[in-house]
């Protein structure tokens, strides 16, 4: 058991895919019994069970009946890679049994053949023309550090701290033959998150990917998981449009069947164009496309930020600590859980700031508390990454403490929200590290007032949620890096009267009231354009602003 349990009680990365995804995805890359098969190779480089090659033996005999050729000659065209040996020798035993059923003879040879025992990111490089599969979904606390400092050595696109698909899809890519096809069942996050930035450029600029299916609403898997999958077809050829979809259901996959890049009337589809930078991968309205009078939050003067992060919370933030501490090294701090439906509600923690205000550290034998209770913590203090660092500075927190931020008046946005009821701290509190923070260069509040109901209108989250991961319940990650990403009108250039609408819908926490007011305004600003689709609003939005229009 490599990478341990699941609180489910199955292992990491070993989650089994449903038999309609493995059909789909194979009729996807054509590996289908109505054409000969006899000359094409296929890879399944995370095996497990078996599923995709399994059932690649299956049309692989069926595709002989029908061309007529050896079809034990050619079972070596089919590879099946897994890294656990005990997993590895019940595949065996499972496809020697499933080549019985399809009357094979020299089934020991080719069973053994089939299924190669290995870590298919260290010692496997072979080219084929299909690679299929679900590759393993391990986050980066759970890789082993040596497998860890191996993988960062070849991979280039595992960095940060990736999950393990992300090295997978890189050497599948790089063991594709011309003109080959890649299509991974996996989680979607790499799309968006900084993490796959590397991936998304080494896609988009060296490959062409015919589409990619969004199966965030279905289960794909034979057991429930939080597994965010999309399906992605990829190639090694000449580019294509990528056409992009999404299903609610599994039993839609049969509709889909033969999709390819010549065919793109599948209902509900976007064809995009994937941003070669490396650039999160927008799956509606492209933001570039936004009215000429349009800029982010940060270019208005505002400044996005994101709270301390200690190494150590429960050693540096609690509700006691003043009778533990001198009261001089502590600071009012909000954590996201403050926060709740438009309102802040101080749990009462405080965080130690271990530096002084010129931002040096303290010098503890000046605090004697403090010395005293960090000793005490003292093995966990220097066990952190920071620490190791800088020994010297072991009682340091992550990031430095700037106790001005405290009297800022700013907006504070929880990482995770559904939908946003933003809240301001007039001037009390220091955000921990999973909220992030706006402020505005001459602290004032009715500017930030503005921002937030700009921030809480349709607007802005269709953007957010377009250039940010969706997690279940339509929570979506208000993180600085999507928060930059966001163009909002230019404030000094809404009317006065406008402003004051938006300030007060936005004191009496009506959302409502906020898009009605905010509508209308996008509207009379563009009134003499008809082009409204390049607003990144609701479908539901869109054809009331567009009715809007048509009356003026």
């Amino acid at each position: 058991m490599l990478y341990g349990l699941r609180s489910s009680g199955g292992e990491h990365g070993t989650v089994m895919t449903k038999h309609e995804v493995v059909q789909f995805m194979l009729d996807s890359l054509g590996y289908t019994s109505s054409v000969n098969l006899s000359a094409i190779s296929v890879l399944e480089p995370a095996a497990g069970d078996g599923v995709f090659v399994l059932e690649c033996f299956r049309r692989l005999k069926a595709s002989s009946q029908k061309f007529d050729f050896n079809f034990e000659k050619c079972t070596r065209n089919l590879k099946a890679v897994e890294i656990d040996s005990e997993r590895a020798i019940l595949l065996r035993k499972k496809i020697e049994h499933e080549l019985s059923i399809l009357g094979a003879a020299d089934i020991k040879r080719i069973a053994t053949e089939a299924v190669v025992p290995a870590d298919f990111l260290l010692s496997y490089g072979d080219k084929f023309d299909i690679v299929v599969g679900n590759p393993p979904y391990v986050r980066y606390e759970r890789i082993p550090h040596l497998m860890k400092v191996k993988y960062r050595a070849i991979f280039k696109t595992f960095r940060g701290r990736s999950d393990i698909y992300l090295a997978f899809f890189e050497k599948a890519l790089r063991s594709l033959n011309p003109g080959g096809r890649l299509c991974f069942i996996c989680s979607d996050r790499w799309m968006k998150n900084s993490y796959g930035k590397n991936l998304r450029r080494l896609i988009a600029s060296e490959y062409s990917v015919p589409f990619i299916l969004n199966l965030n609403k279905t289960q794909a898997f034979d057991e429930k998981v939080d597994g965010y999958p999309s399906i992605t077809l990829i190639s090694r050829s000449k580019k294509c449009k990528t056409l992009y979809f999404q299903i609610s259901n599994i039993d839609e996959l049969k509709l889909l069947l033969g999709i390819n890049e010549d065919k793109y009337s599948i209902p509900g589809a976007k064809t995009i164009t994937l941003a070669e930078d490396g650039s999160p991968w927008c799956f509606n309205a492209p933001i570039g496309e936004l009215n000429d009078n349009c800029t982010s939050i940060e270019a208005q003067g505002f400044k996005i930020g994101i709270g301390v992060a200690t190494g150590a919370d429960s050693i540096f933030i609690g509700s006691g600590l003043q009778n533990i501490v001198e009261e001089k090294v502590l600071l009012p701090i909000v954590l996201s859980r403050d926060i709740s439906n438009g309102k802040l509600s101080w749990s009462g923690n405080y965080v130690i700031n271990p530096f002084s205000e010129s931002g040096c550290l303290l010098n503890l034998a000046k605090y004697p508390k403090l010395h005293d209770y960090f000793i005490s913590s003292k093995n966990v203090l220097q066990g952190r990454h920071v620490a190791k660092k800088t020994p010297s500075r072991w009682y340091r927190t992550i990031d430095p403490i700037h106790k001005k931020l405290i009297s800022c008046p700013k907006i504070l946005l929880p990482d995770m929200k559904a939908r946003q009821k933003i809240v301001i701290d007039p001037g009390n509190y220091y955000p921990h590290h999973n909220v992030y923070y706006i402020t505005e260069v001459s602290n004032s509040m009715p500017s930030l007032k503005l921002l937030a109901a700009v921030l809480m209108s349709d607007f802005v989250f269709c953007q957010m949620a377009n250039v940010s991961t969706i997690m279940r319940g339509g929570f979506v990650r208000w993180q600085s890096q999507n928060l930059r990403m966001v163009r909002i009108p230019v404030l000094s250039s809404i009317p006065s009267e406008t402003k004051k609408a938006l300030i007060t819908a936005y004191d009496s926490s009506n959302s409502t009231k906020i898009n009605r007011i905010f509508e209308k305004f996008l509207c009379s600003s563009i009134s003499n354009r008809r082009d409204l689709h390049v607003f990144p609003v609701s479908e539901k939005n869109q054809q009331q602003l567009l009715s809007i229009a048509a009356k003026e």
